[in-house]
């Protein structure tokens, strides 16, 4: 039979991961990035959700040429995206939700499993007694 101490580990194991995934799910999103061209006249800023939530262009910036103004606009929203993902990306482990899901599943299984042949040996054991007293 599968040992008591051994499912304990197995759970404190499981139940740290999952601490630690929430952990990581939880922190604090990343500042907002704001770009702006060389002469200040288009500001765009992706707030921490990663959403485009300013977009700023003078009216200078479209009497430069409306040419210029839909490539400058691309460069610069990607520039602010790239920004964003690099401050996004973090260095800590994520754990495997997947396979912390499968193993919750198989000690799920085992116990029942052990509980089942658990309440067969009581059965067993109170016929027997029942048997001895009759």
């Amino acid at each position: 039979m599968f040992g008591e101490d051994k499912i304990a580990e197995q759970l404190a194991t499981a139940r740290a991961e999952l601490s630690a995934a929430a952990e990581v799910q939880a922190a604090a999103p990343p500042e907002p990035v704001t770009v702006e061209n060389e002469k200040g006249r288009i500001r765009i800023t992706v707030g921490t959700d990663g959403r485009l939530s300013e977009l700023l262009v003078s009216a200078r910036a479209i009497r430069d040429g409306s040419d210029d103004l839909g490539p400058e606009l691309m460069r610069l929203i990607n520039e602010a995206l790239d920004k964003h993902r690099e401050h996004a990306v973090t260095d800590e482990p994520v754990p495997d939700l997947n396979a912390l899901n499968e193993r919750f599943a198989e000690m799920q299984d085992r116990s029942l499993r052990n509980f089942a042949a658990m309440s067969q040996q009581i059965s067993e054991t109170m016929a027997k007694l029942q048997n001895r007293a009759g």
